[in-house]
């Protein structure tokens, strides 16, 4: 269950630091951000990839969860691209 925390979590931050560049905001958001909103949704994807990487270490040790945040960190990151490019799609673009 906790896998399945920190796995969201790395999700939704990889989606957050994909909604923080311009290339990716129209098919994520429909719309490009103001550089004030774009900052802040980058800097909740850094703090959410920071905290599931302290919740892992806190929960399962230095050594496995540091391996466990970079095994759920690579699947969230291709899940994201997947949905990235799915809306893309979507778009027409």
């Amino acid at each position: 269950m906790m896998h399945l925390l920190v796995f969201l979590m790395v999700l939704a931050a990889f989606l957050a630091l994909a909604a923080g560049m311009k290339r990716h905001q129209r098919d994520l958001l429909g719309r490009t951000l103001p550089f004030g909103q774009t900052r802040v949704v980058r800097s909740a994807g850094w703090l959410l990839l920071a905290a599931g990487w302290v919740l892992d270490t806190v929960l399962l040790g230095p050594a496995v969860g540091t391996l466990a945040i970079l095994g759920e960190a690579s699947i969230s990151a291709w899940l994201s691209i997947a949905i990235i490019n799915r809306q893309s799609a979507r778009a027409g673009r």
